[in-house]
């Protein structure tokens, strides 16, 4: 794998602030296996986003060579492998039979972090689906602990996003941050900054593992 994306690597070298890590839901779409690389798009379509993250021990560390896993639904609200959790309201837009066939791996990948405990992943902006805000599930695998939490967004951008095609197929989004259960579990919500960057975004935070880590 090639360095961080110059633009990213500076955004996640001066996040505006790193959050404690907040344990929060597995939820039901992990997939065992997840594929080993930094481009997840898999030709699903959407509002570019490229996902870096920066990893830090409590006494300010980089937490290097830790195995993140990401792995988020697509526009429609489709996770791979899996049917969708409203099964009318998604199959009415684009969505081939295919696209729920158990080899689908789109939007799931993993990498290790680097010297500076950052990965960088090239997705889409996620999608919504019934009772979920807008989010991105991370899981950390170091020594022999893993951590699971999720990733939101900025009100605002997820509007913006979700108002274009082909997002805006699915009208009616029914939670946001402020509704949604899962968003205030665990310590504070991970949500991250954000910059445009030519039709897309790029998405950055910096997480500080609990106190157990620093010591494995």
């Amino acid at each position: 794998m090639t360095g961080i994306t110059a633009a990213l690597a500076s955004m996640l070298a001066s996040c505006t602030t790193c959050r404690s890590w907040a344990e929060q839901d597995e939820g039901p779409y992990h997939r065992d296996s997840q594929p080993l690389r930094r481009d997840i798009v898999e030709g699903r379509v959407g509002t570019p986003l490229h996902l870096g993250v920066r990893l830090t021990r409590n006494d300010g560390t980089p937490a290097h060579d830790a195995t993140f896993e990401v792995w988020h639904c697509d526009a429609l609200g489709r996770y791979s492998g899996f049917p969708p959790p409203d099964h009318k309201a998604v199959v009415s837009g684009n969505a081939p039979a295919t696209a729920y066939l158990s080899d689908q791996t789109f939007l799931r990948g993993r990498q290790r972090s680097d010297s500076a405990g950052m990965v960088e992943f090239a997705t889409i902006f996620p999608g919504w689906y019934p009772g979920r805000t807008v989010h991105i599930h991370l899981m950390v695998h170091l020594a022999d602990t893993t951590l699971t939490s999720q990733l939101y967004f900025p009100e605002e951008i997820s509007e913006r996003v979700l108002s274009r095609a082909p997002y805006a197929e699915r009208p009616g989004r029914d939670t946001t941050n402020d509704t949604d259960a899962i968003f205030a579990t665990g310590e504070e919500p991970a949500v991250v900054d954000v910059a445009a960057q030519g039709e897309g975004y790029l998405a950055a935070i910096c997480l500080v593992l609990p106190a157990i880590e620093a010591t494995t």
